[in-house]
């Protein structure tokens, strides 16, 4: 029998609602990461505003280096030994703690945007004990030491878990930590009692006595204690450690109850100093002093209005009973999900194609092309067009973080990885595979791929190609649709790398070199790959002078680059790939003459997980990770450290692998001679081997889902602008891009993974680059994520949506300036006083086009399609259609390079319906 609630969520429940404790679901309303949130009404919050004053950031970091040290020998001597300041001269300073274990770690600190509602973020990496804390900009920053307080005892809390389970502690190895925060006023029963504190509520601890060590400390003036306690007094009303309900009614005997559940689980943690002070505040209201009570009174009237976080549905990773999935039946519960989602596709195409037979019209949808973790802010009314790629094709253990890595995911809506992994496991791909499945299902849901087509009847259409091979749907497009495709095409190795990084670009680069009236552009648009381009400009006599001339030297590298790329694939079919067809588990290690030796070129994430790929899938497989250095994000990741343990000898590996890094260790184009066997080898330096990866970064060019749109606008003689899309904390949600033609305007919104790489013919490059040091700044490497990945773009996903339903998407033509690194110098003084500045970035209104952006190859005829692999079409049609959907094209090793061929040379015939289809149809192509 279910008990009843000692105390209610007082103070949270909008005027006319019942006042009940929220779902733990996703929410509706401000995203709640597990950190140093606001106490509404109180002083501690994340400021207001939406940008901070001049010189607010680097105040903020400066209070936290001078005040850091201060609350770790005050609060956490205990726990941590020293604490020191390194780095100035490197212009990395960070501090360096040695805990009571006598282990050193480090805590690196900045102030940068944040959500409304945080004050402070915490980046915990218990793999590399990196770890990282971003302040809000907007704070007032004599704040700063109590939100210190905070995220050091949230941390020491997150890294004492991850020791112990590491240790087998039975009380945490294999248990998901507690999740239902004690110090937050709510549903609390008798059954809960022994309700363990989580590390939100230790956090919350920290404040705790770091406003009662001031409230005493009497090198402090007068009016400096006197605000400690009225903060104290509000923090234990906020927390639940006072009742509010009035004196001898039933509510308040529930609610003195859960105060002293609540005061007995903190105590042991409490130094005695704030015991004293807590138990002397943590009374009713009538009982506090004539001040207490007014200060008391003034707090609870600020904070009255506060929002709830609201219902939603249930997080994904949940039985029918709404009882967690346990960690033994995660491979079924994902299966079952598959199963799911393959139905749920299969109902919507009948749904659809009913439609189509019964009006004899293409049916009308709002439309989300591409899924992964922005699936989570799907619109459950929108037609969701996914190729269920990635994650769903990928052979590996799971994403590179571990769950400790990933913690504040939760908060979004899309799944808890503690509950299939302890602390320092890497998030299992079936976890994924389940959460996306699952989340997929909740509107309706078509998998495969999608193209926007403008039509002639001035209308938008979604060109569906489903992945069970059925015929081709179109749905009109209602609203602006949003694509989410994941990741960019990678580059080929030996191209230009800066001004032409694509054939594409380098054939639109060489028609710009020749004459306007020149022959050979007619013959340019037939030629389906490098290899031919090149050739027709050496049968019509051109080569020979663009190479003398100078003028095309980026393009013709490209090109030679290309081609050369071409011919390996060719001539070694199954030996050289790209990094994306390895972690889509296109090659096969099961053929007698399979290669044994592999050369991955690039020491990116994606290389790095091509090369475990490789090995956990071939016993005998030796692989060599060739490039002149590794990025930082790696050290980081639990992935590499674990993979280095596991294969190489250095490490105490098997000695399989071998990581190759020297700053001389450059890669160019694919070098491939046949051996004394008669097989190819592949050589970069010194290393050579029997198959090639190239895994050297990515180009950027506009998501192929937009491609078609983008070469009629252009074509019809309209412009594509583009311009960035922030909310009101000034937090990236995407890029939007509006196609102009004929007095028409249609808009694209990208979001997820596509949204970090800014299409090349649309934004400028300085734009690029300023939205690479954000989102660097953003989620720095020390947390073992990056802005493309699964937890960052979850909370994207969710921060879009959020900004969509309130109205709050600004369109800035650049990154906002309160993003740029601040310099912070030992004689920067903290600034003193709340931060309630006015905005220092202006945003166009959410109706205005930005400044039309160049196209550096503008003017030239499009390009022409890519011709259909030649090779083996792949046996997997869900890897086909994840190509297909992300632009990396050939689904065949050995075929034509994916991404590389160049666009059609006119628009296709746009999808019109004179009839309905006739019986047995399908609902395929439209008639012409």
């Amino acid at each position: 029998m279910e008990q009843e609630p000692y105390d209610n969520r007082a103070g949270s429940a909008r005027p006319g609602t019942d006042g009940a404790a929220p779902d733990r679901g996703p929410a509706s309303g401000e995203i709640t990461v597990i950190t140093a949130t606001d106490v509404a009404g109180s002083r501690f919050t994340g400021g207001t505003g939406t940008a901070p004053e001049p010189g607010r950031q680097a105040a903020v970091v400066a209070q936290a280096q001078a005040v850091l040290p201060m609350v770790v020998q005050s609060l956490y001597a205990e726990q941590l030994r020293s604490v020191e300041l390194r780095g100035d001269d490197t212009g990395d300073p960070h501090f360096v703690l040695t805990d009571h274990r006598g282990k050193e770690f480090t805590l690196r600190v900045d102030a940068v945007p944040l959500p409304t509602g945080t004050v402070a973020r915490m980046h915990v990496n218990t793999t590399s004990d990196h770890h990282f804390v971003q302040l809000s900009d907007r704070m007032d920053p004599q704040q700063v030491g109590r939100a210190l307080s905070h995220e050091l005892g949230e941390m020491l809390a997150v890294r004492e878990r991850a020791v112990r389970a590491a240790a087998g502690d039975p009380s945490v190895a294999g248990v998901a930590p507690p999740r239902e925060v004690l110090l937050t006023r709510g549903r609390l029963t008798a059954a809960e009692e022994g309700f363990r504190l989580t590390e939100e509520d230790l956090g919350r601890v920290g404040e705790l006595n770091h406003l009662a060590a001031r409230m005493s400390d009497a090198t402090l003036e007068n009016a400096q204690r006197a605000e400690a306690r009225e903060e104290l007094s509000a923090l234990i009303d906020h927390t639940g450690l006072r009742p509010q309900a009035s004196s001898g009614s039933e509510q308040f005997d529930r609610e003195r109850q859960a105060a002293d559940l609540r005061l007995n689980s903190i105590e042991p943690h409490l130094t005695p100093q704030a015991w004293q002070a807590v138990s002397h505040l943590a009374v009713p209201a009538e009982q506090l002093s004539g001040q207490d009570a007014a200060d008391l009174q003034a707090f609870r009237a600020r904070a009255a209005y506060t929002l709830p976080l609201g219902n939603g549905p249930p997080m994904p990773g949940m039985r029918p009973d709404g009882t967690p999935v346990p960690r033994e039946e995660l491979a079924a519960a994902a299966a079952e999900a598959a199963d799911r989602r393959t139905r749920a596709s299969a109902a919507t195409l009948d749904q659809l194609r009913a439609e189509v037979a019964a009006s004899g019209e293409w049916p009308t949808r709002q439309v989300m092309i591409g899924g992964g973790a922005s699936l989570v802010g799907r619109d459950p009314d929108a037609l969701l067009v996914d190729a269920r790629g990635r994650w769903h094709l990928d052979p590996g253990q799971g994403i590179v973080q571990s769950a400790d890595q990933v913690r504040d995911m939760r908060a979004t809506g899309l799944g808890d990885a503690h509950q299939f992994v302890d602390p320092t496991g890497r998030v299992p791909r079936d976890a994924v595979r389940l959460w996306e499945d699952e989340l997929a299902v909740r509107g309706p849901v078509v998998d495969g791929t999608a193209r926007l087509l403008p039509a002639r009847d001035g209308r938008l259409y979604a060109h569906i190609r489903p992945n069970d091979g059925s015929p081709d749907v179109y749905v009109q497009v209602e609203g602006v649709p949003t694509v989410a495709t994941g990741l960019p095409p990678e580059m080929v190795p030996g191209v230009d790398r800066r001004d032409v990084v694509n054939l594409p670009e380098a054939i639109g680069a060489v028609r710009g070199q020749l004459p306007a009236d020149s022959p050979v552009h007619e013959r340019l648009a037939g030629a389906p790959d490098a290899r031919q381009t090149l050739q027709v400009l050496r049968e019509e006599g051109v080569l020979d002078t663009l190479r003398a001339d100078g003028g095309a030297r980026s393009a013709l590298q490209t090109l030679d680059a290309t081609a050369q790329w071409e011919q390996a694939r060719a001539t070694a079919p199954g030996r050289v790939f790209l990094g994306d067809e390895i972690a889509e588990n296109r090659f096969d290690v099961s053929a007698a003459d399979a290669p044994r030796t592999w050369l991955v070129a690039g020491a990116g994430g994606t290389g790095v997980a091509d090369a475990e790929i490789i090995l956990e899938a071939d016993p005998q497989a030796r692989v060599t990770i060739y490039g002149p250095n590794l990025p930082p994000a790696l050290e980081n990741q639990v992935q590499f450290t674990a993979m280095r343990e596991r294969f190489v000898a250095e490490y105490g590996g098997d000695g399989r692998l071998t990581i190759d890094i020297h700053p001389d260790n450059r890669v160019g184009a694919v070098q491939m001679r046949t051996g004394p066997d008669g097989k190819p080898r592949f050589r970069e330096g010194h290393v050579e081997a029997e198959a090639y990866v190239a895994s050297l970064g990515r180009t950027a060019p506009v998501p192929e889902a937009l491609r078609d749109m983008g070469e009629q606008t252009r074509a019809a003689g309209g412009q594509v602008r583009g311009d960035l899309m922030f909310d009101h904390d000034r937090q990236y949600l995407g890029y939007g891009m509006t196609f102009e033609s004929g007095g028409q305007q249609r808009r694209v919104e990208v979001t997820g993974a596509a949204s970090q790489a800014l299409p090349r013919d649309v934004f400028p490059r300085d734009t690029q680059a300023a939205l690479g040091a954000m989102a660097a700044r953003q989620v720095p490497s020390q947390s073992g994520n990056a802005a493309p990945g699964f937890a960052p773009t979850a909370q994207q996903s969710v921060r879009l949506t959020q900004a969509r339903e309130q109205g709050t998407v600004e369109r800035h033509a650049a990154v906002p300036e309160s993003w740029q690194r601040p310099a912070v110098t030992a004689g920067t003084t903290p600034a003193s006083g709340p931060s309630a500045g006015p905005s220092s970035t202006t945003a166009a209104p959410a109706g205005t086009p930005s400044a039309a952006l160049t196209n550096p190859v503008a003017g030239t005829p499009p390009a022409t399609p890519s011709s259909p692999s030649a090779g083996t079409p792949s046996a997997n049609p869900v890897a086909g259609a994840a190509r297909r959907q992300s632009g990396r094209g050939s689904a065949a090793p050995g075929g034509p390079v994916p991404g590389s061929a160049p666009g059609p040379a006119s628009p296709g015939q746009p999808p019109r319906v004179q009839r309905p289809p006739q019986p047995g149809g399908g609902g395929g192509a439209p008639g012409r």
